[in-house]
């Protein structure tokens, strides 16, 4: 049995760390964050614990930025009742843990005569005294980062490489699935049960963690079927076309190309052979009154004696063929419930649905309450037209943006509705005139306008 000296043991390891400490200079010198950002990326790839990695962070916060330059060392001498206050660790875990560190070649003891760990700094330039200062040395820290940086560089792209890896395997089990079940539905001649065993296996194999180097073996394998799965169906598909351009050609002479039985089974239309994701939302023409609009789906009849007039009020000759002479004791009517109701038939049949019988003040709650949620007009646009026409002629000339937007004819009702404040605003604004205007044929607008019953 040895007899204590009062001296700490000499390993191997604690030697080779005092060696690397003794590199420490200029040349070999790095800063403190990047040693600190190199050991905690690295500490898990070279076995160092969680209490050791917390421990080296504490002993690196008791350092300057000025101790890590070529002309200093990075030397702490915190006690070990410091440590453990911080860390939480009981002495003997403490003292384990520094070994372990110095073993791993992270930390050096730079020990006092009588074994205690203290320090001097320059009071004016705040660098350390390093003949009478004695503690734990992180020199053999600055020394590894170049070689703790290697460490997790390699390390993230061996990730990288596996996830590529693993991407990559579930991208071919996919594709050759696909081929596999497009080929069994359509009875097509091929090595599809051998394939399907193979895949069965690698699916297997899969399951769980694989390492890069296995990983790697298996990709390499669902390619190689992969390849032999697309090759015979090719092949397949090539026939299949073949035989049946051969037999179209025997029977009769086309005018237009015919999609095949096969085209018409493998295209994606319909729920059954479509994509099973939808991963876009269809954009709704109509605003979301439209249906509620249409639910009576009334009929209309045709009005007579409704003629043409322009925006600035001119009146515009009817087209004889189509309709009679328009009475111009109409246009000279005010608007009234009963012209609302004839010309604009989907905004009074909205009303109706609504609340019966309507009257200017269902007309006029009406069109206040579809401007911003069905017309998307704003608020600042209907409030300009509730100043400058009135209300209830504000409410008209919503009813025929409501008109015509439902028809399709405009696209964009706040902007339409902003002219006709414009017109407005300059006196140019005819509402009977516009209102009777919309409704008369057109060249081109197809048949006469209809009304309700």
């Amino acid at each position: 049995m040895s007899i204590p000296t009062g001296f700490r043991s000499m390993t191997p390891g604690i030697n080779e760390a005092h060696r690397l400490a003794e590199q420490w200079g200029r040349q070999t010198a790095v800063a403190k964050e990047r040693a600190l950002l190199a050991f905690n990326k690295a500490a898990k790839l070279i076995g160092v614990s969680a209490q050791g990695r917390e421990l080296i962070n504490m002993i690196c916060s008791f350092t300057r930025e000025c101790d890590w330059n070529g002309d200093s060392r990075p030397l702490a001498w915190p006690d070990n009742q410091r440590l453990m206050d911080q860390t939480g660790l009981s002495p003997a875990a403490l003292k384990r843990n520094l070994r372990a560190l110095a073993e791993a070649g992270l930390i050096s003891f730079k020990d006092s005569p009588n074994g205690r760990r203290v320090g001097r700094r320059d009071s004016h330039t705040g660098k350390i005294d390093l003949e009478r200062s004695y503690g734990l040395d992180l020199s053999p820290l600055g020394i590894r980062t170049p070689q703790l940086e290697q460490i997790a560089d390699e390390e993230r792209r061996r990730v990288e490489h596996t996830r590529s890896l693993a991407q990559q395997f579930t991208c071919h089990r996919k594709m050759l699935t696909s081929i596999l079940e497009a080929a069994t539905e359509n009875k097509m001649p091929g090595p599809w049960r051998s394939c399907a065993v193979e895949l069965a296996e690698l699916a297997t194999s899969r399951r769980g963690r694989c390492d890069t180097a296995r990983l790697q073996s298996l990709c390499d394998r669902i390619a190689t079927v992969l390849e032999r799965a697309q090759t015979a169906y090719a092949a397949a598909v090539d026939k299949f076309r073949d035989r049946s351009i051969a037999n179209t050609s025997s029977t009769q002479q086309r005018t237009a190309p015919e999609e095949s039985s096969f085209d018409i089974i493998m295209s994606p239309l319909g729920h059954a052979s479509g994509p099973h994701i939808q991963n876009t939302t269809e954009k709704k023409i109509y605003d979301l009154y439209r249906e509620e609009r249409r639910a009576a789906n009334a009929a209309q009849l045709t009005l007579i004696d409704a003629g043409a007039a322009g925006e600035e009020g001119f009146g515009e000759k009817p087209e004889g063929e189509v309709l009679p002479t328009q009475d111009r004791s109409i246009i000279a009517k005010p608007i009234d419930l009963a012209t609302i109701k004839l010309l604009c038939p989907d905004f009074w049949q909205w009303i109706y649905a609504k609340s019966g019988v309507p009257t200017w003040d269902d007309v006029i709650a009406a069109a206040a309450g579809v401007v911003s949620a069905g017309l998307q007009i704003p608020q600042s646009t209907w409030k300009s037209a509730v100043r400058l026409l009135g209300r209830e002629r504000a409410a008209v000339a919503v009813a025929i943006i409501f008109e015509k937007h439902a028809e399709g004819i405009i696209t964009s009702p706040g902007a339409y509705l902003n002219g006709m404040v414009t017109k407005a605003e300059n006196g140019n604004l005819h509402l009977p005139a516009s209102l009777f205007h919309w409704r008369t044929p057109r060249k081109g607008r197809g048949t006469p306008m209809k009304t309700m019953d």
